[in-house]
This record gives C-alpha cells, sequence and structure tokens, in this order.
C-alpha cells in the first residue's frame, strides 16, 4: 500500500476528532494529545503525548484512535511520545475557555499567576497537589470562595 499525503491527512483528520474520556466535549487535538500522523516503514503511525504518565485514559484513548482511523480505512499503529513533553501550554483557546466555563477548571500560563475561571482573580492558593485525577491539582479561590482544578504538566508539576 502506498501511503500519500491525502492518506495521511485523512487518517488526521478521523483521529484528530476522538473524544477525550475525562472531557468528551472536547477532542484529543483541542487537548493537545494528538502530535502527528506520519507513514513509516510500517504503515501509518499515530503519534499521541501523554497529559500525564500513567495516566489511566491512555488505553482507552488508544483504542478509540484505532477505530477512528478503522472507521476511515485504515489500518494505524498508535505509539505514545515521551519527547515533546506535553505541558497544558497544548491546549487550545477555545478548550481552555471551555474547561474554564464549563468544568471550572484553569490552566496555569507559562508566565505569571494562574487566573480562577470563575472570578478572574489571581489568588489562587494551593490546597493539594492531588486532584480528581493525575493531571489536575487543587486549589483555592480565596476571592469567589471556590475550589479550583488546575491542569498539571506531565511531570506532576504545575506548569
Amino acid at each position: 500500500m502506498t501511503i500519500n499525503q491525502e492518506a495521511l491527512e485523512e487518517v488526521r483528520t478521523a483521529v484528530a476528532a476522538v473524544r477525550d474520556p475525562e472531557y468528551p466535549d472536547l477532542n484529543i487535538e483541542q487537548l493537545g494529545i494528538l502530535e502527528d500522523v506520519v507513514a513509516d516503514a510500517a504503515g501509518i503511525r499515530v503519534d499521541l503525548i501523554p497529559t500525564i504518565l500513567g495516566c489511566p485514559a491512555l488505553a482507552t484513548i488508544e483504542r478509540d484512535v484505532l477505530k477512528a482511523a478503522r472507521a476511515a480505512g485504515y489500518e494505524v499503529i498508535v505509539q505514545f511520545c515521551s519527547s515533546p513533553g506535553w505541558t497544558p501550554d497544548r491546549i487550545s483557546d477555545d478548550a481552555q475557555k471551555f474547561l474554564a466555563n464549563e468544568y471550572t477548571i484553569a490552566i496555569r500560563p507559562r508566565f505569571g499567576p494562574t487566573p480562577c475561571p470563575v472570578c478572574g482573580k489571581t489568588s489562587l492558593q494551593d490546597r493539594s497537589e492531588v486532584g480528581p485525577t493525575l493531571c489536575r491539582s487543587v486549589k483555592w479561590c480565596p476571592d469567589c470562595r471556590n475550589p479550583i482544578e488546575v491542569v498539571r504538566s506531565r511531570q506532576g508539576v504545575n506548569a
């Protein structure tokens, strides 16, 4: 089978639409998990960047990517990559807004303090590095008095 650019684009379109198991309103492209779709010696390979090492959703995401590719008429190999490392910067702007508005989840900016997704103030206080999932920690906003989950970096340190 000859793999051309059109085939790679069809696969990318199909797998980019795969929904995240934790946030079913968002897809793996919006969350920065889909890194690349490439042709290699074995065929078509889909490279994914895990949000955090040991994420229990990886098996589900892999299964859904394989299913989406098959539905588009392609067999693919899924590879979880360790480089580049996933950071919250990979989350698209629209996904960041959705997470803030619908889930009250904050995404810490690369520079500066993390704004509260409820009131917009930047006075969040650490409460727990352990959140409801491996990729989130918990903070407290003293201004609006809400607990706020903050997306953590892949290594488990807020980034």
